[in-house]
Formats: C-alpha cells, sequence, structure tokens
C-alpha cells in the first residue's frame, strides 16, 4: 500500500513537467521547426558519413578480394586431396574448396590476358567469384565454362552449348614445348570483371585425370601443370594465423605451407582507415557545426523564456525539473528530426558512393549495415545532448527576481557607461550585436568555419596539377602497344603482330596528327666492363641491398650474381620522335649531355639510370659511365648521356626466354636499331593528335577494337586523366560537399539567430517606436545588424582563409603532383550571397513583425 502511494506521488510529481512538455512543444512551432531541421541535417551529415564510410570499407575489401582472386581467408599450393579432407573434417574450419592446374590458355586472342585452365568444386568456383550464373559448372569429359569477357575474346557468343577452343602447353617452362588445342562445349558462364588478377576456364573432373594421367613425367616441382590448391574457410576473421597453426597442428599436417588472404590483413585494415579517414574527420566537423547551431537554438530559447522559468521557481519548480523539461522538449525534436535524417542521409550515400567507388567495378555496393543507422543515431542525439547542457543549467540556475529583469542580454547585471555623443542606427545596431556577445560569437565562428574550409579544399583541390601527373604515366595522346608488352607471365615477343604496318601507317596518316614516334627492344645477355662493375658497386651499398633484400630478395640477389659473373641482361631500346624527345630533355639528363646530331649518326648510345630523386647524389652511378666505350650485339657505342628512366618507355616486360637476372637499358636511334635487328617488330607506337580530333580517334581506335583486334593496348591521355579524376572524385566531394553543409548551417545559424532575436524583442522594438523611431529606422537598424554580422564573419573568413590557404595548404601540396596557387575564389562568391541573406532576412523579419500593431506588441510577454 505504501509503495502505490509512492509511486501515486511520484506520477503526481513528474505530472506537471509531462504537460508542461507537451504544450510548450505546441505553443513553440516556429522555433521547433528549426531545431528540427538543424537535428535533421545533423542527423543526415552523420548518416551519410557513415554510409559512405562503410560502404568504402566493404568495397575496398570486396576490391580486394577480387584482386586477390578469392575471399576465403586462407589458400595452400601443393596439397594432396586426402589432406583437404583432413582439414575439412576439423571443427575450426567451416568449408573448404579445392582445384587443379592444368595450365595458362596462350589462344593468340587471349595475349596479354592471364586465363588459368583449372578443374574446381563448387565451393572453390564461387569463392573465386567464377561461379556460373548462366548453367553450370562441367560435369562431362568435353564441358567447360569461362567468363564472358574471355569469351568476348575468344569470338564466342556467351550461349550455351557454344563451341570454346583453348590453346596450351603443360610445361610453361619450356617455350617450345608442344601446344595442346581442345575444344569444349560451353555449360556455363558468368560475368567477367576486369579487376580480377586472372580469368579461369573451368573443365571437368574427368578431362583432368585423364590429361594427368597420360603426363605423369611432366608433373614436377616448379611446373604449375598439375598443381593441386585448397582454400580453407574459418568461423571467425580473428586470429586467423593462430587458429590455421591449431588446425595444422591437431591434423597433423605442419609441414603445409599456408598463405592467409590480403583482405584479412593489418594492413588492408590500415588502408580501409585512411581510406575512410576523411569521413570520420567529417563527423568531427559535423559535430562541430550540429553542437554550434543547436546550442544557439536551445540558449536562444532559454533566453527567450527566461522569464518563464523564473516564475516556474516561483511557483515551486526544481531546477532539476527545469532541466528536465528542457531535455524532455530536445529528446521530443530528436525523435522527429533523427529518423528523418537518418533516412534522407542513407538516400544521399546511395547517390554518392557510386562517385566515391567509381573506379570499382559496378561503381560499387551501398551498405545496408546496422552500424550506419545505430552509430548516426547515437552520435546525433549525443550532439544534441551536449548541445542542450549549458542552456539546461542556465535555466535551471537562474532566480526568479533575475528572470524578470533579463532580456535579451547575457543575464549578467551591468554598469551602463552614458555616452555623450549622439546615438546613430548604426551605433545602435552594433551595440545590440553586444547584448548577447556568446550568442555573435557563435554565429560568427559557425559561420566563418564553413566558409573557411570551403577555402582550404578547394585551394588543394586547385593545386593538382594534370600535366604533371600525366606526364609520369603519358607522353602522347595515344599510346599503343604490342599485346605482349605487358605480358609479365609469358614475356614479350620481339616478333609480334599486334602493331602492324597497315595499323601503323593508317594512325600515321590520321587526319589531325601533328606528331608520332616508335619504339622497338632487343633483350640479351650482355658482358660488363670492369669500370661498370665498379659503378654497380659504389651505386649499391650494403646498407642499400640490405634495405633492397627486405622488400625484394631477388633483385639484391640478381645484382650480386651480376656481380659475380660480370654479366647482366641488356635491354635496348630503339628510339624516334615523341618517345626520344621526351626522354632527352634537359631535366631527364642525369649525367652527359644530349647531341641530338651526333646521336642520329648512329655512334652514340643512352644508358637509362637508376628511379632516383633528381636531387640526389651518389658517388657513381650503377651503369656505364659518360664517354666510355660499350659493346651491344657486336657493334661498338660510345655512351653520350645517363637519363632518368621514364615509365611509358622504360616499363614493360622481360622478352620471352629471357633469362632471369639483372638489367640495364640502353636506348639508340629507330634506324640504327632497324638496322642491327631487322626482324624486330614495333613494341610501342606514340601518336599526337589536334584537340579536335581526339574523340573521332577514340571512336576509330574503339571500333578497331570492337571489329578486328580486341587485344590492342591502348593508353590515352583523356581516359588516364578521367581516371585518375574517378580515383580522386571522392577527396573533393567529401571536402566540399562538407564545407557547403557546414556553410549551410552558419547561414541557417544565422536566420535562426536573427529571427530569434527580433521575434525575442517585440516588445522592445514597440517601445522605441512609441517614443518616435520611424519603421523605416528600425527596418535600416535591423539590417544593419545584420551587415555587422557578413561584415564580421567575411573578415575572419578572409583573413582566416589567407593564413591557412597560404601556409598550411601551400605547405600540404608541396612536392608530388601539384602547383599551388594561391586562391580565395570559394570567398569571393560567397561574399555577395551572404550579404544579401545580411539583408533580406532581416528585411523579412521587420516585415513579418509589422503584423502587430504597436499596441498589441506592448501588452505581449
Amino acid at each position: 500500500m505504501s509503495r502505490e502511494n509512492g509511486n501515486r506521488k511520484n506520477e503526481k510529481k513528474f505530472e506537471p513537467v509531462r504537460v508542461l512538455n507537451q504544450r510548450l512543444f505546441r505553443k513553440n512551432r516556429g522555433r521547433n521547426l528549426v531545431a528540427v531541421l538543424a537535428i535533421l541535417m545533423t542527423a543526415m551529415m552523420f548518416a551519410t558519413l557513415f554510409t559512405l564510410a562503410q560502404s568504402m570499407s566493404e568495397n575496398l575489401v570486396e576490391m580486394t578480394f577480387r584482386q586477390t582472386g578469392y575471399d576465403a581467408q586462407v589458400s595452400l599450393k601443393s596439397i594432396q586431396p586426402d589432406q583437404v579432407k583432413m582439414l575439412a573434417n576439423h571443427p575450426d574450419v567451416k568449408e573448404t574448396g579445392e582445384s587443379t592446374v592444368l595450365g595458362l590458355a596462350e589462344n593468340k586472342a587471349l595475349s596479354g590476358k592471364q586465363v588459368e585452365i583449372r578443374w574446381a568444386d563448387k565451393s572453390y568456383a564461387s569463392h573465386s567469384f567464377c561461379m556460373p550464373t548462366t548453367g553450370h559448372m562441367p560435369e562431362k569429359g568435353n564441358e567447360a565454362a569461362l567468363d564472358t569477357l574471355t569469351l568476348k575474346r575468344l569470338g564466342v557468343e556467351p550461349k550455351l552449348g557454344e563451341e570454346v577452343t583453348l590453346e596450351w602447353r603443360k610445361d610453361l617452362s619450356d617455350p617450345e614445348a608442344e601446344k595442346i588445342s581442345s575444344t569444349f562445349t560451353l555449360c556455363g558462364f558468368w560475368e567477367g570483371n576486369e579487376s580480377v588478377y586472372a580469368s579461369m576456364a573451368w573443365v571437368s573432373r574427368d578431362y583432368t585425370e585423364d590429361i594427368l594421367a597420360e603426363s605423369e613425367d611432366v608433373i614436377a616441382d616448379g611446373n604449375v601443370f598439375g598443381m593441386h590448391m585448397a582454400q580453407v574457410t574459418l568461423y571467425s576473421d580473428r586470429n586467423i594465423e593462430k587458429t590455421m597453426d591449431k588446425v595444422l597442428s591437431d591434423t597433423g599436417l605442419t609441414d603445409l605451407n599456408y598463405h592467409v588472404n590480403l583482405a584479412y590483413s593489418p594492413e588492408m585494415g590500415a588502408t580501409a582507415l585512411q581510406e575512410t579517414l576523411p569521413m570520420y574527420l567529417g563527423m568531427i566537423l559535423v559535430f562541430i557545426a550540429g553542437y554550434l547551431i543547436i546550442y544557439n537554438i536551445f540558449q536562444i530559447s532559454v533566453t527567450a523564456d527566461v522569464q518563464f522559468y523564473g516564475k516556474l521557481k516561483t511557483l515551486g519548480m526544481t531546477t532539476k525539473q527545469i532541466k528536465k523539461l528542457i531535455f524532455g522538449q530536445s529528446n521530443k525534436l530528436c525523435l522527429i528530426g533523427i529518423p528523418a535524417g537518418l533516412l534522407l542521409g542513407w538516400l544521399l550515400g546511395m547517390v554518392l558512393v557510386p562517385a566515391f567507388t567509381g573506379i570499382l567495378e559496378g561503381g560499387g555496393s551501398v551498405s545496408v549495415n546496422p552500424v550506419i543507422f545505430i552509430g548516426s543515431a547515437v552520435f546525433a542525439w549525443l550532439t544534441v545532448l551536449i548541445s542542450c547542457l549549458r542552456p539546461a543549467r542556465l535555466a535551471g540556475k537562474v532566480s526568479p527576481v533575475e528572470a524578470l529583469r533579463m532580456s535579451d542580454a547575457d543575464g549578467r547585471s551591468k554598469k551602463i557607461r552614458r555616452k555623450k555623443e549622439n546615438t546613430s542606427l548604426a551605433s545602435m545596431a552594433w551595440a545590440n550585436l553586444g547584448r548577447n556577445k556568446k550568442r555573435t560569437v557563435t554565429v560568427i565562428c559557425s559561420m566563418t568555419l564553413g566558409l573557411v574550409l570551403l577555402s582550404c579544399f578547394y585551394a588543394k583541390n586547385a593545386a593538382f596539377d594534370m600535366e604533371k601527373y600525366l606526364e609520369n604515366l603519358t607522353i602522347a595522346d595515344f599510346e599503343l602497344s604490342d599485346v605482349t608488352s605487358e605480358d609479365y607471365i609469358g614475356g614479350y615477343d620481339p616478333k609480334g603482330d599486334t602493331l602492324n604496318e597497315t595499323l601503323v601507317e593508317t594512325l600515321e596518316s590520321f587526319e589531325g596528327v601533328e606528331s608520332t614516334g616508335h619504339q622497338y627492344s632487343a633483350q640479351f645477355t650482355w658482358k660488363m666492363d670492369e669500370q661498370t662493375v665498379k659503378n654497380l658497386q659504389g651505386f649499391y651499398t650494403e646498407e642499400m641491398l640490405a634495405d633492397w633484400s627486405t622488400y625484394n630478395p631477388s633483385g639484391a640477389e640478381a645484382f650480386h650474381q651480376a656481380v659475380d659473373t660480370r654479366e647482366t641482361s641488356a635491354v635496348v631500346f630503339g628510339m624516334d620522335g615523341i618517345p626520344l624527345q621526351e626522354v632527352t630533355k634537359e631535366s631527364y639528363i642525369m649525367d652527359g649531355a644530349f647531341d641530338a646530331e651526333a646521336f642520329s649518326s648512329g655512334k652514340y648510345v643512352l644508358a637509362v639510370g637508376p628511379a632516383i630523386e633528381q636531387d640526389e647524389t651518389y658517388p657513381s652511378l650503377p651503369v656505364p659511365s659518360v664517354g666510355s666505350a660499350i659493346e651491344l650485339a657486336g657493334k661498338s657505342y660510345e655512351v653520350m648521356a645517363v637519363v632518368y628512366p621514364l615509365m611509358p618507355v622504360d616499363d614493360g616486360a622481360a622478352e620471352m626466354g629471357a633469362p632471369s637476372a639483372m638489367e640495364m637499358h640502353f636506348i639508340i636511334p629507330a634506324d640504327t636499331f632497324r638496322a642491327q635487328w631487322p626482324e624486330n617488330t614495333l613494341r610501342r607506337l606514340f601518336v599526337n593528335v589536334k584537340d579536335s580530333q581526339v574523340e573521332t580517334m577514340q571512336e576509330w581506335l574503339d571500333a578497331y577494337m570492337e571489329e578486328k583486334d580486341s587485344s590492342l593496348p591502348v593508353t590515352s591521355r583523356k581516359s588516364m586523366a578521367e581516371q585518375y579524376e574517378a580515383e580522386t572524385r571522392s577527396s573533393a566531394v567529401m571536402g566540399n560537399a562538407i564545407s557547403i553543409i557546414i556553410a549551410l548551417v552558419g547561414v541557417l545559424n544565422f536566420i535562426n539567430s536573427m529571427v530569434t532575436a527580433i521575434v525575442s524583442r517585440k516588445r522592445e522594438f514597440a517601445m522605441i517606436q512609441s517614443v518616435g523611431m520611424t519603421k523605416k529606422q528600425l527596418c535600416r537598424m535591423l539590417v544593419c545588424e545584420g551587415l555587422y554580422y557578413a561584415a564580421i564573419t567575411l573578415t575572419a573568413s578572409y583573413l582566416i582563409s589567407s593564413a591557412a590557404v597560404g601556409i598550411g595548404i601551400r605547405a600540404m601540396v608541396e612536392g608530388g603532383f601539384t602547383t599551388f596557387h594561391f586562391t580565395l575564389f570559394p570567398l569571393m562568391i560567397c561574399t555577395p550571397i551572404l550579404l544579401v541573406f545580411a539583408v533580406l532576412i532581416p528585411y523579412l523579419c521587420f516585415k513579418n513583425l509589422e503584423k502587430y500593431s504597436i499596441v498589441e506588441r506592448l501588452r505581449m510577454e
């Protein structure tokens, strides 16, 4: 009975608070609308950033899965089928998949594309993103399943029952090994993906076992033919190595070597964090912006209603109850604003995710992880809660007597200094800003933050120099290569026919062609002279070799082998036109000097030096010395100069059958090269065209690849620029989006402050109008207030932005592919907009104020 009485007392005690909450909420509809908008925008930005962060992280992992070729945690090579069964029976193993490799498809149409011919079970195929979506995995001996991209290269229509012919060798280590040509019936296919490291051509178990049975002599260590592989999926992604070691220990298979999927490595987590860091930094900015406006709204509300809270205290309401009243109002606003903000934020995320992940195949997917909504809601609610703490404390501490004296000022009694000079409208407006200094500072900080960030992000993006970026990647409008030029597995074929005479002549005679260039190459074993050996030893110190061996042990071993045997692999490039002009620019000369006329005589050679920074100096360079005489393939040359390596002309696969050894690169004139190696065909063709003809040539090349040679590698300057823009779009979009949102929040804060300040001073304005101030004067005074806000904001924004851009952004973008330009362009655009708002908002508020007569406003409380 006593408990019931206690409960009833508590209910009666808090019932007035609930009633007041409801009535206050209905009364302050205009103020609530502004608050809901602020909470909605805050929740929306949190939801958008959470959606982007989660989606980018998931898409990055998905991209890594596809690049590694599978999404299981562990892969094992050279494992026996009975060992796979032992692993599958372990309680920590969720699933296993297995596959047997036969070889690589070597059809001419597939040159430059790695297509592995294998048998696999359904688990292995599904975890390798190669499970047929149409048809089924091969079951009969003559069946095969391939992806649509491979079928397109082979000229086969993706249709069940079509014939597919694959050419391959059992022994990849022997270039002269006999090729096998097998014809299969297409039993299944799936959509191909360009981001995978290799495509799969699935064949049946029967076909695989028959081939292996008749070729036992070919199966050997180091040969992929007959290699049995497995994938292991565990129940948990945590402690993969520890779990896998336990599995191998329990099954007695500790001698097996396994590889953990890169997507589950700590490095991958660090990469994902780096990619999503701008979103998390954006959340901090959103919290600051949300706090500034929501705090200002509730602080203004408390100031406007301070007399009301004072009367409540007079009637006996406690400090705790008043705080509960304010937090109750904020929670009601959250219940309206947060759900709407979450929905709008996720929808905005759906629009932005493809822009952020445009480099991914298919544009990436939008995450629907519950963390997005839970995290966003919690962050938004915490922002509101923290914003309300101080206003609630101020409302709870106010005394009834103080409350009756307070208006829109700071709430502290001050001595008024009387000024002798005449009071103008401008001075009155300035004095009004000082009535509540905290609110004025909050509004100005809110708007200034957005404008400064916008200026910084714009200046950072504007500093990027596309020309600097592209000059290291492409040196012509169009670069065409032999299909084997980038075949790092099979090797480059110096007698390939991709760049045939007909194609080259057509392109060189194309309308609008301004200049062209040719590159040939030959590779052979070269005997070094003693001076070159000394140069090598002088350049590669013990410290450098030790560091080299940590990330590329084979490179350090190749160096020692070259020094011991006095032999290295020489790659000679024959060049003319565009590539020769680029590589012999003064900025690319490392040592010596280039004389075009002397070089064209065919008596000189350029040595390609190491990839070092241009301001670095070394006691010697790891190439023949300038002025020394060297012999290349039986012909003597003098080293004219040493040049920096230029990726578009120096990069590429080693020649087919070339020994695995340290390489040295040399450049001679194209005519001299063709005289010495007349059978070698063109490796690369470079073409520059007029801007007006770029699209026309691109369309012609697209048609050529569609109709005649789908394997033709083409690199265009325009496509590389577009690719970079797609890759960096996320940072630009995010930076500008956050800045604009924060600037909008600042403007909303300014609107709210002006509206609330004017509404809360209705009675005061009525009094000064009753003693002689005209409507026009009152309007001018309010407009002056708005202009003061704008003037202070713009002054602070220009000063801070100038320092931030001139010092911070300049230091941030120094070096790399940037050219710093001091610019405050966003501020210049925003200046007239802010000034218009500063005049328009007070004017509209005044027009609304005019709806009430002076007498009505004097009677208002």
